[in-house]
């Protein structure tokens, strides 16, 4: 490796409390959607993780990769994508370093890809509205969230929380949003690199991590396969009949290839199907409050899956200290391989639509 400096290797201990606290969404933290897991599936035990010091450079938060020091130290930019068959191609979503998938209204899905660096990006979007799941996503992992309107829930999870965002349909948005007259609105609202930076100086946002910030995901210092795990060469998500994306594994590349509406979905700025070294499903209590908008708890705890290298196993997630954690079903935190990851956060009482071939 370039401009190696120093190698050490850290042992690492991690110590758990012995029961999860009931939080968020009515308080019901004890994972109630079950789903039946193969026993005795874990990660190859890392007692030693090898970090080697690259001047200038250090592991990335997002993604453990080695990324410039002044970008991890920097807050990650969260922006709201449309997911619908109107919207695609979508624009410049293969450069996030991690994308969520979460339910809206009508049953269709919406994304939200988060950025350590956006850097170059002529074209992101379609920029969609916000959803107050997706805020509290957000803020947990301290980013500024992108977005163009609201829900009604949504503004109210932006000024409660107090999270720092930037809205296309106020006066900042004449600095960062911008419209495709080749595409019918509101599919037509896209953002740029350039845009994104302008709104952020006039706004004046802080763009340094808060002190009580605690990083998402833990990091293996390199790629593991899963132990005693099961096979996931595909891996479909079937919110309903009609939206059921999936997963196709490439072993040669040891990459996810990401499938939707009967075909890739390309990134249409690099023509580049999106793939990603991670995927994670976390089963949640989603509902809705009235009849119509949705609720996705997502400051709560419960069952999962994780995807890796062609193999799955169960896990558990957990909100506390102000984000998301992950761990095994032993206890011991959840160390995930280094690359983007995409999360699918899935109907509790649903399980039944996530299926590995």
């Amino acid at each position: 490796m370039k401009n190696m400096k120093l190698k050490t290797t850290i042992g690492i201990t991690i110590l758990l409390g012995a029961a999860l606290t009931a939080a968020g969404c009515g308080g019901k933290g004890n994972g109630n959607g079950s789903v039946s897991v193969p026993k005795a599936a874990m990660m190859s035990p890392v007692s030693d993780i090898e970090l080697i010091n690259t001047e200038g450079k250090v592991l990335s938060d997002l993604t453990g990769q080695w990324i410039d020091q002044a970008l991890n130290d920097r807050r990650p930019m969260a922006v709201m994508i449309n997911n619908i068959g109107e919207a695609m191609p979508q624009s410049g979503i293969g450069q996030a370093d991690v994308i969520y998938e979460m339910v809206v209204e009508g049953g269709i899905t919406r994304l939200m890809a988060v950025y350590s660096d956006y850097s170059g990006l002529t074209k992101i979007g379609p920029v969609r509205s916000a959803r107050q799941y997706y805020v509290r996503s957000a803020e947990q992992m301290d980013a500024v969230y992108c977005h163009v309107g609201g829900s009604t829930l949504g503004y109210s999870e932006i000024e409660s929380s107090g999270i720092d965002d930037l809205d296309g349909l106020t006066g900042v948005g004449n600095y960062f949003i911008y419209r495709d007259n080749s595409r019918v609105a509101p599919h037509n609202a896209y953002a740029s690199a350039e845009g994104l930076d302008s709104a952020i100086e006039h706004t004046g946002i802080n763009m340094t991590h808060k002190s009580s910030y605690d990083p998402m995901f833990a990091f293996s210092s390199k790629n593991k396969d899963i132990e005693n795990g099961s096979p996931a060469s595909k891996i479909t998500t079937a919110f309903s009949s009609s939206r059921a994306p999936w997963f196709e594994y490439n072993a040669e590349e040891k990459q996810y290839y990401r499938f939707q509406y009967g075909d890739k979905q390309i990134d249409d700025q690099t023509g580049e199907q999106l793939h990603f070294q991670n995927v994670l499903i976390l089963f949640a209590e989603t509902y809705s409050p009235d009849g119509y908008l949705m609720e996705v708890c997502n400051e709560d705890s419960g069952d999962g899956y994780y995807a890796s290298n062609g193999q799955y196993i169960p896990i558990r997630w957990r909100y506390e200290n102000g984000t998301v954690h992950y761990y095994l079903t032993s206890g011991e935190q959840l160390m995930m391989n280094p690359g983007k990851t995409w999360i699918t956060f899935f109907d509790a009482e649903n399980t039944g639509g996530i299926t590995f071939e």
